[in-house]
């Protein structure tokens, strides 16, 4: 049997992982919440470089940050315009999986609860409840990566913004650092028009 991969086109698979921001109440270091809109969250990014970890469907007592293997041509299905229609919204970052993957990013195991018990706790990170006909997220083919996330361990990535306007301001606020990691914008109010 041959090890390597058989590179077979799937147009329901894809070779990169997308990290998607989406509105959000931020704790500050002084205790006070405010809102943030997703724009501002990929401004955020941007600004110092690490995807911070969350802690909101996660399990056990680490933090961690979400992916999807969602096909671009398919992010409309995902994310939406207004925040109340879908939990994401079109900002965030584009990576490829191998890098993802060598930076610490796994998919998910997507089990009923009870069934996850072997899981250890140090590793409750990677476990999605699904109960068939009632909790199903199969549909986000989640990845995920234990704690932070930091842009600045890979090769490159492309950033995903509503449209050219946003992207002339990200560029402006972007982390000099992170600037030469990004290989290019995807403005995704004309890209969502040709799927």
């Amino acid at each position: 049997m041959n090890d390597k991969l058989v590179d077979i086109y799937r147009p329901d698979f894809t070779n990169s992982l997308v990290h998607l921001s989406r509105e959000q109440t931020v704790l500050t270091e002084g205790g006070s919440r405010f809102y943030q809109k997703a724009f501002d969250n990929l401004k955020s990014i941007l600004k110092v470089g690490i995807i911070n970890g969350g802690i909101g469907f996660i399990k056990g007592p680490n933090k961690a940050v979400c992916f999807s293997e969602i096909p671009l041509s398919q992010l409309n299905q995902f994310a939406k315009l207004e925040p109340e229609k879908a939990r994401y919204r079109f900002y965030g970052i584009c990576i490829s999986k191998n890098a993802a993957f060598e930076n610490g990013a796994r998919p998910v195991i997507y089990l009923p609860d009870d069934e996850g018990e072997w899981i250890p706790k140090n590793e409750k990170w990677r476990h999605v409840r699904f109960e068939y006909g009632s909790i199903d997220f199969t549909f986000e083919r989640e990845w995920r990566k234990k704690g932070d996330f930091d842009l600045r361990n890979l090769p490159g990535f492309y950033v995903i913004c509503w449209n050219p306007r946003e992207k002339s301001e990200l560029k402006k606020i972007v982390n000099d650092e992170i600037k030469t990691k990004i290989r290019g914008y995807l403005p995704m109010e004309h890209l969502i028009q040709m799927f």
